[in-house]
């Protein structure tokens, strides 16, 4: 770190702030206005301008922006001309600063300004904060070689969400599809859709479905009744208790979270143990309607109160099908019917119990279910490498922009393909199959 020299992030760029519209400056057509709402959400809604802008108003892609008021962020800029709303600094490298790294520098630095920001509610960075805030950082080639090795890692990153975003819309078609038309098993071939083949299918409770297909209540596909978890205090984890599950140890997704799992110390714990094929759905609050289904992987758990217990009948219920259904907007479209009755969100056993299940021959339901593993593992896979590589970033941001790993620019080229080897190898390898996965998959 020896060439790394001191310098407050006032010495490092020009800093010019957007301009103060006022509303009746908002056109439908024009300049569109970049404020930070477009900042974080800039394919979204824009409003436009009609006026003159100033070069230092101006925006256009690749140019730095920082937002200083309330939403504390950077970011680089492609999504074409616009003009910068008050609130918003356009950043603007002097001679001894690159802007790519100029952009991560600040990025890394951006929890620590807002800390002796002003403001306790809605934060916002003065200038004076800028002139006082140090860092510390190297010669121009040096700064070069850092941003591309993050760059690179952006990149993949960037791949990695997209193929995600594509996993899920193929997901929410396939689940739509299987749930409605379900799989002919002499062809392994969706069903054509009821406007099509109007004879392949029949009125019920839930409107057209399959001939082969039957609607019946959950609690009559169930081993027993809907049962409520147990009522006890959950205590710090330890291998030598059973961990406990509750509604907050539940993901967005319907998995195990082990991050500040918890166990329970009762006698009556082993009258509340999952067993395989067992899923538990949530009866009350904020996210009442969320569900798990037991993984053996998980190990011992018992489920608490506030969660139902069903134990599908395997000979007439396949629970993977079941947490399927979970998912479709026909069940999330009933948990906010049934949840708004009263002013506390909530769903009792009985009427879990009274859901009405879209019923194919086993043997289908196992085929469907299999084909919305397979897309399931794909994207789990994706998820995986996604936080494996936020966290190598945060590991190189942590080394590189603080100097404590310095780049040996005589053998730049090779030092660079050494720390990030990983790295640009996965450019080419995330997304492959999404590329090549149809949004609409023939399902055969």
């Amino acid at each position: 770190m020896n060439n790394w020299k001191p310098y407050n992030l006032e010495q490092l760029a020009y800093y010019y702030n957007g301009m103060a519209f006022k509303p009746d400056d908002w056109k439908e057509e024009g300049i569109k206005i970049i404020r930070i709402e477009q900042l974080n959400n800039p394919t979204g809604h824009y409003d436009y301008y009609q006026g003159e802008v100033s070069e230092n108003n101006g925006i256009n892609n690749e140019d730095l922006i920082f937002s200083w008021s309330a939403t504390l962020k950077v970011a680089i800029w492609k999504h074409g001309y616009g003009v910068l709303n008050q609130h918003l600094f356009k950043v603007v490298p002097k001679d001894i600063a690159d802007k790519y790294f100029l952009y991560y520098l600040l990025d890394a630095n951006m929890e620590k300004l807002g800390e002796s920001s002003h403001g306790l509610t809605m934060k916002h960075i003065k200038r004076g904060e800028l002139e006082k805030y140090i860092v510390s950082i190297p010669e121009i080639p040096e700064q070069q070689c850092i941003a591309k090795i993050l760059s690179t890692c952006d990149a993949v990153i960037e791949k990695t969400q997209a193929a995600i975003a594509k996993y899920k819309a193929i997901k929410q078609g396939m689940l739509q599809d299987l749930f409605t038309r379900g799989i002919d098993l002499n062809t392994n071939k969706l069903r054509p859709r009821y406007q099509d083949a109007p004879e392949l299918y029949k009125e019920s409770k839930l409107g057209m479905i399959p001939r082969e297909w039957e609607v019946e209540r959950l609690v009559n596909l169930c081993s027993e009744k809907p049962t409520y978890g147990i009522n006890a205090a959950a205590v710090d984890f330890t291998y030598q208790l059973p961990t406990y599950l509750r509604i907050t140890d539940i993901d967005e997704v319907g998995n195990f979270s082990k991050t500040g799992r918890k166990c329970v110390d009762s006698p009556f714990s082993e009258n509340y143990i999952l067993k395989k094929g067992d899923l538990v759905f949530a009866r009350t609050g904020a996210s009442v309607g969320k569900t798990y289904l037991y993984n053996e992987i998980d190990g011992l758990l018992v489920f608490a109160g506030f969660l139902i217990k069903v134990s599908p009948n395997a000979k007439v219920l396949d629970s993977n099908y079941l947490k399927f259904l979970t998912e479709t907007a026909y069940y999330l479209n009933w948990v906010g019917l049934m949840s708004q009755r009263s002013a506390q969100p909530g769903i009792n056993g009985n009427e879990y119990g009274s859901f009405l299940i879209p019923k194919p021959d086993l043997n289908e339901q196992i085929f469907i279910s299999e084909r919305l593993l397979a897309i399931q593992r794909k994207l789990q896979t994706e998820q995986t490498y996604l936080q494996k590589m936020q966290s190598l970033k945060k590991g190189l941001m942590e080394d590189l922009l603080s100097g404590k790993k310095c780049l040996n620019l005589d053998f730049q080229d090779e030092q660079i393909n050494q720390d990030s080897k990983t790295i640009l190898q996965s450019v080419n390898l995330v997304n492959q199959d999404a590329d090549n996965y149809p949004v609409n998959p023939k399902i055969e």
